[in-house]
C-alpha cells in the first residue's frame, strides 16, 4: 500500500501592524533647528553708509559735516568773466579729515560725487571762502598746479527738507576753511619766531 499523503497546512503568519500616526507632538523626537553660521549683520544707518562710500574716493576721511543732495561745479572763466559748468554735479558732502601727517593740523575737504560722469570733485579747504549770488565760491589749484576759481551752486526749496541747505552748507565750509587758515597763520608765525631767534642767537 502507498503511504496515505497528508494535506499541506497552511502556516499562518502573525499578522504585521505598521505604527499608527500620532496625534501629538510629543511622541516624535526632539529635533532641533540647525544653527545659522551666519547670525544677521546689523543694519547700518545712512550716515555710515555715506562714510563708506566717501572713503572709496578719501580714504582719509573721518567723518561728514554736511551734506546737500544736488549741487553743481563751475568754473571761472576769466575771459568772459562769466561762470561755466564744469560737467560736475551730484551729492555734496563736507568732511573732515585726518591731521596733517606733516603738521598735524586740521584738514577739511569738500567731496562731490559726479552723477555725469568719472570725474569727482574733491578741493580741500585750505583758503578763503566767499558766499556771493548765491554760489559758494572756493580757490584752489588743479592737478596742473594751475589757480582755480570753483563756484558751487547747491539746490534749496523755498519750502521742504532742503530749504536754507545753501546758506547751511556755505557756513560750515567757510567754518571749516577758517579754522584751516588759522593753524597755518599760526604755523607760519611760529617759524618766523623760530627764525628771527636763530638769528639774534636766542635769548
Amino acid at each position: 500500500m502507498t503511504p496515505e499523503k497528508r494535506k499541506a497546512r497552511n502556516r499562518r503568519l502573525p499578522p504585521t501592524t505598521a505604527p499608527q500616526p500620532s496625534d501629538y507632538d510629543s511622541d516624535l523626537p526632539a529635533i532641533s533647528p540647525p544653527s545659522n553660521p551666519f547670525p544677521p549683520s546689523t543694519p547700518r544707518t545712512n550716515q555710515q553708509l555715506n562714510l563708506s562710500v566717501i572713503r572709496r574716493h578719501l580714504p582719509t576721511t573721518v567723518s561728514i559735516l554736511s551734506i546737500a543732495p544736488y549741487a553743481v561745479i563751475y568754473t571761472f572763466s576769466p575771459a568772459i568773466s562769466q561762470w561755466e559748468k564744469s560737467g560736475i554735479e551730484g551729492t555734496l558732502f563736507t568732511c573732515v579729515q585726518t591731521p596733517d601727517p606733516s603738521t598735524g593740523g586740521e584738514r577739511y575737504s569738500v567731496v562731490v560725487l559726479n552723477r555725469k560722469g568719472l570725474n569727482d570733485f574733491i578741493c580741500p579747504l585750505e583758503g578763503e571762502v566767499d558766499f556771493e549770488a548765491g554760489y559758494i565760491i572756493l580757490r584752489s589749484k588743479d592737478e596742473a598746479g594751475v589757480d582755480c576759481v570753483w563756484g558751487i551752486w547747491i539746490f534749496e526749496e523755498e519750502e521742504g527738507s532742503t530749504r536754507g541747505m545753501r546758506e547751511e552748507n556755505a557756513r560750515i565750509i567757510r567754518e571749516c576753511a577758517a579754522r584751516v587758515g588759522q593753524r597755518e597763520d599760526w604755523g607760519n608765525g611760529a617759524r618766523r619766531n623760530e627764525e628771527d631767534e636763530q638769528g639774534t642767537g636766542g635769548w
